[in-house]
């Protein structure tokens, strides 16, 4: 959603990024919004990270800062139509300054080089606390032992009437622990 753009033209001397205020959930389709039908650069970074849902964990996308999204355009020229932009709920203010330093946004973008940042399965790990939120050990919690190769599967040691009895379940059996979190 970037578009290269070049501060030496003195048409666009007076870019300048902005923080925009989101409809949640929607903040991509903004961003797009803007991209396609202006060709504003969009800075939009996403994580992807895993979720306890009713069906057991699933991967989710979502934005990494929920309800805002970064664009770079000319205040004078673009507020009207930026501010009127489908899922743009306002321009974020600090203070009575609106624009952000060209170097913070860079900064971003050096440190997140992808567009969506997948977040690790930390319930996956050795040591990690566990619930299991599916399957037929759905309510047990215990701590993962080992990951199995090939098999998409964990090595977990439950703890099951006051005994512990190491099992292996699959990894879309587990969810981090709440208190683990």
């Amino acid at each position: 959603m970037e578009s290269d753009s070049s501060s030496s033209n003195p048409i666009e001397s007076d870019l300048a990024w902005f923080c925009l205020r989101a409809q949640t959930k929607r903040e991509h389709i903004a961003g797009r919004i803007l991209f396609n039908n202006d060709k504003i650069e969009v800075f939009c970074p996403r994580l992807s990270q895993v979720k306890k849902t009713k069906t057991g964990k699933k991967r989710f996308v979502e934005a990494m800062f929920p309800g805002y999204l970064f664009a770079r355009f000319s205040l004078s020229k673009h507020y009207r139509w930026v501010i009127h932009s489908q899922g743009i709920t306002g321009i974020v203010d600090n203070g009575g300054r609106r624009a952000i330093p060209d170097c913070v946004i860079e900064d971003l973008k050096r440190n997140l080089p992808d567009e969506i940042t997948e977040s690790p399965d930390l319930s996956l790990e050795p040591g990690a606390v566990i619930d299991v939120v599916s399957g037929s050990l759905k309510g047990l919690n215990g701590r993962v032992l080992a990951q199995l190769p090939a098999k998409n599967r964990v090595e977990v040691l439950l703890d099951f009437l006051g005994r512990e009895l190491k099992v292996a379940v699959e990894q879309d059996d587990v969810l981090l622990a709440k208190q683990a979190n």
